[in-house]
């Protein structure tokens, strides 16, 4: 790995100079270290203007991250794939060994407002869904099947069980149907955390922030790339399915109905 050696530099390298009195110390230095190169010849390769025109430090006096670390972890979050706010801040005090991915998706179950957290365009797909068909008939009993009709009008046993659908078929059917109605499968897929993207199919599942459950993957350029990819691709989805759940609150009962004899058709076809 290449870096910039200077006078200045080698002073900052001997200052961060530590006794290793154990294996425990010697793993921790080399990790130490090993990050710090790993992230400084990322930013040189991914960002070369910005790294011409930095004049941040390049290492720090302690363990902690170096001013031109975080920078080019913030242009990380800022221009390839976005990390979590709280991550970065906690980057101040605590390095960032490997890729923090945090849960970008529709992971309403696990957030601190439940099912109150879903727009309405959201809430009336549940039955389609199978996490959400299982929340209203096992988790809420009959509170969330009576919350339901009287809040859309709809008996969840006028609506074909998830399991009874055949999805690739609704797949197909539904891409034949004008847009946004193309778009329901993805918007199920959200709901069920199906979608085969890394950044939408996560569930936090925790009891604070701190104790989340974030995938992670290591410093290198072809998770970079992975990530970046990954996050183009999400982005793809959620714009649909927004524009979906917009379609739908514009009009709740002729717009979901459509989606209905949709969804009901592919008992028929079955």
């Amino acid at each position: 790995m290449s870096a910039i050696w200077n006078a200045k530099s080698a002073l900052q390298i001997l200052q961060q100079c530590q006794p290793i009195i154990d294996f425990k110390s010697a793993t921790d230095y080399l990790w130490t270290k090993l990050n710090t190169y790993q992230l400084l010849t990322l930013y040189q390769e991914l960002f070369p203007l910005e790294w011409k025109k930095s004049q941040s430090e390049l290492y720090s006096e302690d363990e902690n991250h170096s001013p031109k670390e975080l920078e080019f972890i913030s242009l990380v979050s800022e221009h390839l794939f976005p990390i979590d706010d709280m991550m970065i801040e906690g980057a101040y005090e605590e390095r960032l060994y490997q890729i923090p991915v945090s849960p970008k998706g529709v992971d309403w179950q696990d957030h601190e407002e439940g099912i109150e957290a879903l727009r309405s365009g959201w809430q009336i797909l549940l039955p389609l869904s199978q996490s959400g068909r299982w929340w209203l008939e096992s988790v809420a009993g009959d509170e969330g099947e009576s919350w339901y009709e009287c809040t859309f009008g709809y008996s969840l046993k006028d609506i074909a069980h998830p399991e009874k659908a055949d999805f690739k078929l609704l797949k197909r059917l539904a891409s034949r149907a004008a847009f946004p109605i193309s778009a329901l499968p993805t918007a199920l897929a959200l709901l069920d955390l199906e979608t085969g993207n890394i950044w939408l199919d996560q569930s936090v599942c925790c009891e604070s922030y701190w104790n989340r459950n974030f995938e992670s993957r290591p410093w290198t350029i072809e998770e970079i790339n992975f990530l970046t990819t990954e996050w183009k691709k999400a982005l793809q989805l959620l714009d649909k399915a927004d524009e979906l759940i917009d379609w739908i609150e514009s009009d709740p009962n002729t717009n979901f109905s459509q989606l209905l004899a949709l969804w009901n058709l592919t008992l028929h076809l079955k």
